[in-house]
Order: structure tokens, then sequence, then C-alpha cells
């Protein structure tokens, strides 16, 4: 790599020219990322879940049920007025007559249905009622399908005279979550660069030196959203709106983590040599393989989530995966490039060399006392981190999408509205199919045995399909339907409905059994995930370090710091602030990218240790580790989680805790986990830490170098 980028200027000129190049040429060639970019479908079930079977049962056998409700709520909190009814008879005429919006499949409202079914549309105090709207497609496919919820929007209007009209249901809350992107990734965008750029100018204190790594990311950025583009187009990767935003803060973070690592490292060589080539390539030589280790191991773990079978975690991490692979390539090449053809002024107003931090530096006197006091330090460490952890005990799963919204929302107001005039559950209620036999007899079975379910509301009469081989029950419970309680009470329902009709085949689907099945799914793809992702991280770390030992206690350490973060998340969020709950995609992006950048840190002070110690012994060699890398981990750990932190003024919660575990994490993977914990585990552990490598038996004690001293 080295001798690729920092051979010669023509060398550097020709790496510069190729990167940019590409960067202007190839998005003009590509679709753009909003032009692909899909909703998550994030409450889609894994295929082979039961709730997935009954949504294709019902949308063959009840054609009219072929859509996403979208539920109209009207409410006057005087009483339901005349007026009142003629606005709902308007709506329903406008929503169903020739000039309808595109994509809707039917209307249920009081002025379509007789009499006895309108009442179940009036809440029981007289003062709602609501209009049910199925839409046809998918919001995570279809790009009409927000068009099509936005022009029911239109038509039902905001509501006059005193009445409040809202839009809320499934395809509600979908749209909402789109739309709240909207603008949300230039924001995004915009507070990440002025971020970086600061804390990068307070690192380097030269602008130019500040300015090339961004550049380097613009570019990963630029080639990242282009081939990702053309692979969403073919159908072989999708991307979200979520994905989008991670993308930006993960490219960001890496990419100038991954530079700072090299230039540092540059820079300290140039104290021994005025040949900025010569230290370049040398540079590249002692960091390059940490580098691409840690870069390889963000890339395996996130490609560990194609064994998730919930489809929005599987999607997840093949896009992430590539922007890595290109930020790990422009920070190896580019970067480097650009450093060594800008010369003497990518340091200005600073000097070339870097000062070698000495024992008597922050970090030098750390690592003294580290070496000094191993037993207390690491004990009072884990002391620390095990007391966060404990806040693992408030975590709360939260399956309900609308609860994730921060701001007002329409779809979040109607919410309210429905659950202050009906059952919880009439937000969407469950579906239950029954086959076989005589389906009519069997339903009613089934619905008796279903209405002794403790938090059931109510139980729909059995529907027939047009070919008398399925019936249909709907099931409304009392309760958020997206809640932990309706979930468990999802589980019961098919467990008495299989009891009721052992010789017949049952179904239970809607939105209750979706979250259900993706609770049941995200537990067996953390666990997956988790195993393969251990498995990945180990063989990586054994191969760098060439021991077995060492990277136990490195893998060990890292776990340690997720469990903290998490903990640390739930308790300020959940038991503090009061949210709702995490949701479980959370707790699975803390578990990818907590470890995997952890481990980043953990690869350069680790293969640092070993680098020194064949040089100044052990434990010395620890010491002058430390002492070198303290100052750069934590440089990199402060710019990482700073821009996770930008991921706070997204409008979801999920992204709010998720950004706030991600800088709770790295700052403890920075000052405790890698400043503390593990330089005194591998001095209380020994030589024997780097078993069975050689060095396992050579490295033995030694009086303190001179090499810890400033040069």
């Amino acid at each position: 790599m080295g001798k690729l980028v920092a051979q010669s200027r023509t060398r550097a000129l020709l790496v510069v020219g190729i990167w940019i190049l590409l960067a202007g040429l190839v998005p003009r060639l590509t679709p753009t990322i909003d032009e692909v970019k899909q909703d998550s479908g994030s409450n889609s079930p894994p295929p082979s879940a039961e709730s997935a079977e009954a949504r294709d049962l019902l949308l063959e056998k009840f054609p009219d049920q072929d859509g996403v409700p979208a539920i109209i709520v009207l409410r006057n909190p005087d009483g339901l007025q005349p007026a009142d009814e003629a606005e709902v008879k308007r709506i329903s005429e406008a929503l169903s007559g020739p000039n309808a919006p595109k994509g809707v499949s039917g209307v249920v409202s009081t002025a379509t249905v007789p009499a006895p079914a309108a009442q179940a549309l009036r809440s029981e105090d007289g003062t709602t009622t609501m209009i049910l709207v199925p839409i046809r497609g998918l919001p995570s496919t279809d790009e009409r399908f927000g068009e099509t919820v936005g022009e029911i929007r239109d038509i039902a209007g905001p509501g006059q005279a005193g009445t409040e009209v809202r839009l809320t249901g499934p395809a509600g809350i979908a749209t909402d979550a789109s739309e709240v992107f909207r603008n949300a990734d230039f924001i995004l965008l915009g507070l990440t660069v002025l971020l970086v750029l600061f804390i990068l100018l307070a690192i380097y204190r030269s602008p130019l030196l500040a300015l090339i790594p961004l550049l380097g990311v613009g570019v990963a950025l630029q080639l990242t959203n282009a081939v990702g583009a053309v692979l969403a187009d073919a159908g072989i990767i999708k991307i979200d709106s979520q994905t989008a935003s991670i993308m930006t803060v993960l490219l960001f973070g890496a990419g100038t983590d991954y530079a700072l690592f090299v230039l540092m490292r540059f820079r300290e060589e140039l104290a021994d040599t005025s040949d900025r080539y010569a230290a370049m390539r040398l540079a590249l030589r002692k960091v390059g393989e940490p580098v691409i280790s840690s870069g390889g191991t963000v890339i395996l773990a996130l490609f560990t989530l194609l064994l998730a079978t919930v489809p929005a975690t599987r999607e997840f991490g093949s896009f992430l995966a590539l922007g890595v692979f290109f930020v790990l390539l422009v920070s190896l090449t580019f970067v480097p490039a650009a450093v060594l053809l800008s010369g003497r002024a990518a340091f200005w107003p600073m000097k070339h060399a870097e000062r070698i931090p000495s024992e008597r530096s922050l970090w030098g006197r750390i690592s003294a006392l580290v070496l000094r006091r191993p037993g207390p330090v690491a004990a009072g460490t884990i002391a620390v981190l095990g007391a966060l952890a404990l806040g693992f005990l408030t975590y709360t799963p939260n399956a309900n999408l609308v609860s994730d919204f921060r701001g007002d929302t329409d779809s979040l107001r109607g919410q309210q509205i429905l659950t202050q005039s009906f059952p919880g559950g009439q937000l969407a209620p469950t579906t239950v199919l029954v086959s076989g036999g005589d389906p009519t007899a069997g339903a009613t079975r089934v619905g008796a045995a279903i209405e002794s379910v403790d938090g059931v509301s109510k139980v729909g009469q059995p529907t027939l399909s047009a070919d008398g081989q399925v019936a249909r029950l709907q099931v409304v419970y009392g309760d958020d339907p997206y809640g932990t309680p309706a979930l468990d009470r999802t589980e019961r329902v098919r467990e008495v409905a299989r009891a009721a009709l052992p010789d017949g085949t049952v179904l239970v689907g809607g939105e209750s059994a979706n979250a259900l099945d993706n609770r049941q799914g995200n537990l067996r793809d953390f666990i997956v995930v988790a195993v393969a992702m251990a498995v990945l991280i180990l063989v990586v770390l054994v191969v760098l370090l060439r021991a077995v030992l060492a990277p136990l206690v490195l893998l060990i350490t890292t776990a340690l710091s997720l469990l903290s973060a998490v903990g640390a998340t739930s308790l300020t969020w959940v038991a503090l602030a009061g949210q709702a709950g995490t949701n479980d995609r959370v707790l699975l992006y803390c578990l990818i990218f907590l470890v995997a950048l952890g481990v980043d840190y953990n690869i350069l002070l680790a293969s640092r240790i070993r680098e020194e110690v064949t040089t100044h012994g052990y434990p010395n060699g620890i010491g002058v580790a430390l002492t070198r890398t303290g100052g750069v981990i934590t440089s990199a750990g402060v710019i990482l989680a700073a821009t996770f932190a930008v991921l706070m003024t997204q409008p979801l919660n999920s992204l709010l805790q998720f950004g706030f575990a991600m800088a709770v994490g790295i700052m403890l993977d920075t000052f405790l986990i890698r400043g503390a914990l593990v330089p005194a585990l591998f001095r209380l552990i020994g030589p024997r830490i780097w078993y069975p490598g050689r060095l396992s038996t050579s490295a033995s004690a030694s009086t303190p170098e001179p090499a810890m001293a400033e040069r």
C-alpha cells in the first residue's frame, strides 16, 4: 500500500486524480439514492412467520382486504352533529367515486354500511367516528402509496366548526415515518460536517490537514451512494431512510478515524526523517494492517446481518458494508496521497513532526498508574461498567411505531383520539383465518374460545370467502395493539384458537401478530448475529495478534462496554425520561456497531502493544504503547462518538436512543476500556496474554527504556 501511494509524487498525483475522477463521473451515470430509497417496512414479519402466511391468504381469499388500512378519525367533543355526519358522507363519496385517489380499494363508514354495522364505527360517548380506507400496495415498495395517503388527507381536510379530523392507522403511520425524514437527512449531513470539522481542527491545528479527511469521506460517500443506488435499482440490496442516515454518520466517523490513525502515525514518523514520502510509507506499513483489520471487522460484522430472518434487519447491513469498504480504501490511499501532495501546506501553521508523548504527558502518567496498580484500576473500571450495565434491567421492548415519533404527527394525534374513544385495538384489529371442514362453524368455535382470553374487547362475526374455503374473524383488543401485553395476548390467542379447532387450520395475523413475530425473529436474529460476530471478530484478532488469550480478553471487554452502554441508555431514556421503551432493532444495531467499532480501538492498541513489547520488553511495552496511542485513540473516540451523537437530532426515538448508546459506548471504550481496563488486564495476566505465540515466552520484564522519554 505504501509503495502504491507514497513511492513518488507522480504516484500520489495519480491516486488522487483517479479518486476525484471516479467521484465526479460515476454518480452522473447512476440513479440517485432518493430515487431508489424505500420505506423500511419495519413491521414486516419474517417470510416464514404465521402473520406473513395469514397476510398472503387474506389477500388471496378476501380481495376486499387488498390494502393497508388508513383510518380517518372525526371527533367533536360536544358530540357528533348532523353536519359531522354530512362530512362523513362527503368524504366517503369522494373516496369511492370516479375521482377517488388511485390506490383506494374501498371505504367503510357510517355512510356506507347498514345501521347495525355502523354503530361499531361510533364511540360509545357519541363524540367520535371513523372511516376505514384500505390502500392497495405496500408502503415499503410502492412509491405511489405515500401520495395516495396525502390525497386522502387533502380530501378529509383538518375539520371545521369544532370537529377535528385526523388520518392514522397503519397506512398513516408508515407514511408519517417516511415523511419525517424528508428534511432530516440534509440537517444531519450539515451538522455532521460542521462538528467533525471543528473537532479535526482542534486535533490537527492545521486547516488543510483537517479538510483532507473530510474531502476523502465526501469521495467515499459519493461513490457509495452511486454504487448503492445501482445495486438497489437492480434489486440486489434495499436502502431506507434510517440506513441512509446511519450511513452518513458511519462514514464520517469511521473515515476520519481511519485517516487519523494514518496521519498521526505519519506525523510521528516525521520526527525521525525529513523525507515525507519515506515517513508515509513507514506509517502505512505500521498501521496499514491494523486499519485494514479494523475496517474488515466492521464489514464482516455488517454482513452477519444477512443471517437475520426479519426483513428490515437482513436488508440493513449490505449498503453500510459497501460504505465502509469505500471509506477504508479512501483513507489508505486518497488521504495520504493528498497530504503528500500538499507538502508543508498540509501542516500549516504547525510543524511537520508530531511531538512524541512522554512519561510526563497525560497518557504517560495514566500508563504509569495502570502499570503500577493494575489490580485496583481493573477492579474500579469493572465496577463502573457493571453499575451502568445494571441499567439493562430497565430495558423495555417497544414495537409501537407511533410512539417512536419525537414530534407531533397526524397519525400520532389520530391514534390518541382513537385510544380515548374506542378500544385501543381498534387501531389495528387482529385477523383470524379459519379453513378446513366447515369454515364458518369452525370460525364460530374459534371466536367463542378467543372471547374468553383476557384483554379481548370484541370478536366479530365470521365472514366467508367467495369460494367458501376460508372464514375470517376480526378480533379487537382493549389496549394498544403494539404494546407488549397485546403481543403476549396474541400468542395466547394462537394457542386458544388451535386448541378450539384441532382438526382445522387457523392462522392469526394483523399488526399485533406482525409485531409478535418480529419480536421472536429479532430475538433469534440477535443470538445468531452475536455468535457469528463473536466468531468472526475472534478469528480476525487471532490472525492479527497471533495469539488466543489476548483476543478473548479484548472480546469480553468489548461485550462489557456494550452492556454498559445499553444499560445507560435504557436507564436514561426509558426509566428516567419516560419513553415507551426501546425498539428491538436498537439493541441489534448497538451490537453491530459498538462491538465492531469498539474492536477497532482494541486492534489499534493491542497491535501497538505487540509492536512495542518486542522492542521494550514486558511490561514496559504496554506503557509505551498506551502513552503513544492514548491521544490518538481519544481523538478518534471523540470524533466517532460526536458523529453518532448527531443521530440524536433525528425525528425518531429509536435513532435518539441509538445515537446516545453509541456515543456513551464509544466514550466508555475510549477512556475506560482502552485507556484503563485492557492495559491493566494485559499487565495482570503478563506475557501469557500472547499465548500460544512466541511473545508469551520471549517477552519478559525489563527496566524502563529511554524510548519512553520524549524524543
